[in-house]
């Protein structure tokens, strides 16, 4: 069988051409199906922290490493909760255990999230250390949860601590509108706002800045920052907040990075997947992210170019 190519090139290069588109996918493939380690919240009723980054990371290949910082029975924005903190000495048993066990061996990303108290950043912090000595490679997406919409709702300490022990080592930041004005000392109002903060975080460390839900009009957008470019995706308000999107843009923003190391193409998938969430989950009438019947939807979500 002979491969067929376009006149006037050699047949080598049309060989060296679909070598390379296989090469890509094998290697994709490869990547899709290595661990992430997740450390973050967990409620009982609802999908916020990793109760909603684990099922999309999951349903895109990737085996989860799944250390949950608190157990809540649902979001305590809704007005009550019970639950629990999960310890600093228990979050650093647990991640040593995982390192243990694991050798770190494959860890292709981490994500974190929310922290039940400070000290549980530096247990993460070393976890990211120890992992990266085996696997450079590692990206490290870290959503610094602070608060939202004028208000922050972590416990004292909890912000510095991401500030200074997290966001620094990680390769990709997710803050939202409030948490970029939080963490950068600069006016968030608007998107030359939001790329001026976004700017002062790179020089901590991180590669990449993306913020979320920044006022724009009658839109929101959502601005990438990084040391050579600048992008703005612009999606239209919904009628009402919805508990959990920042989780979950965080966990499909670190799988499709990882998927090509694309930094733009993964803003404009995970966008996308969470336009499917959101709507849908407006057309249901909750505030609890309608995740699990619309998964597949979310996952593999695209925008045009």
């Amino acid at each position: 069988m002979r491969l067929s190519v376009a006149p006037g090139k050699p047949e080598s290069e049309a060989f060296d051409r679909l070598r390379n588109r296989v090469a890509s996918a094998l290697w994709r493939a490869i990547v899709a199906a290595m661990p992430i380690l997740a450390v973050s919240s967990h409620v009982a009723v609802g999908h916020v922290g990793n109760a909603a980054a684990v099922p999309a990371l999951e349903r895109l290949g990737h085996p989860v490493w799944r250390v949950d910082t608190v157990s809540f029975s649902n979001h305590p924005g809704h007005g009550h909760h019970t639950g629990t903190v999960r310890p600093e000495p228990e979050i650093r048993d647990l991640l040593q255990g995982i390192g243990q066990h694991t050798g770190w061996r494959g860890c292709a990303g981490v994500y974190s999230g929310y922290l039940g108290e400070a000290a549980g950043a530096q247990a993460i912090a070393d976890a990211v250390d120890a992992a990266r000595s085996i696997e450079p490679e590692l990206v490290y997406v870290c959503d610094p949860v602070i608060g939202d919409n004028g208000r922050v709702f972590v416990r004292e300490g909890v912000e510095k601590a991401v500030r200074e022990r997290l966001v620094p080592r990680a390769n990709a930041v997710t803050p939202n509108a409030f948490e970029l004005q939080r963490l950068s000392g600069h006016r968030v109002e608007g998107v030359q706002d939001a790329q001026a903060a976004a700017v002062a975080i790179l020089e901590w460390g991180p590669d990449i800045v993306v913020g979320t839900g920044i006022p724009d009009g009658d839109d929101l957008a959502i601005v990438l920052v990084t040391v050579e470019s600048n992008h703005v995706i612009r999606t239209p308000r919904r009628n009402r907040a919805f508990f959990g999107t920042g989780d979950l843009f965080s966990a499909l923003f670190l799988a499709h990075y990882l998927d090509g190391r694309d930094p733009q193409r993964a803003l404009a998938r995970s966008v996308a997947g969470l336009d499917v969430a959101t709507a849908a989950t407006q057309a249901a009438g909750t505030v609890d992210l309608a995740l699990i019947p619309n998964l597949d939807a979310i996952v593999h979500a695209d925008r045009p170019d």
